[in-house]
């Protein structure tokens, strides 16, 4: 389950790769609001950095738990910074890193992951509707390394 979801300040680290002009994603069950069933959304693979890993370790270990797939870190693409709000009121703050990743190994969903997507970069904005993913496509349009988001 999502720990952005939950009312604690979150650190994350995800990793992109693209086949061409396709964005590998994983669908996964998030809670997008409080009381709210999951539902699926894809996201990045990714997760939450646990205490004493570095970002590295944190993203290859999330890798592996949900495609399977031994990463090689390339280069850093930007910071997700944003502020979540439950009925006005804010509760917490997200911060996650992005890297471009490589692999030699042909990813599958493993773990959380109920399937894996190979989504054109043309259809992003129509896959990609949770709160937190529009600094990720915001960063795909525009660039820079630091995106501000907000959610509720």
């Amino acid at each position: 389950m999502s720990k952005v979801a939950e009312e604690r300040d979150f650190l994350g680290v995800f990793g992109v790769l693209w086949r061409g002009d396709a964005l590998l994603l994983g669908e996964n069950q998030r809670r997008l609001s409080p009381g709210q069933d999951p539902v699926p959304v894809f996201d990045l693979p990714g997760g939450e950095v646990e205490a004493g890993e570095t970002l590295e370790e944190a993203l290859v270990r999330e890798w592996r738990e949900e495609t399977g797939c031994a990463i090689q870190l390339g280069g850093f693409l930007f910071v997700q910074e944003g502020i979540r709000r439950i009925d006005g009121r804010r509760s917490h703050v997200w911060r996650s890193f992005f890297f471009e990743v490589r692999t030699q190994e042909e990813p599958f969903p493993e773990g959380e992951l109920r399937s894996l997507l190979w989504c054109p970069r043309r259809d992003l904005g129509q896959v990609l509707t949770a709160p937190y993913h529009q600094s990720f496509l915001d960063f795909l349009d525009k660039g820079g390394c630091y995106q501000r988001g907000s959610w509720g």
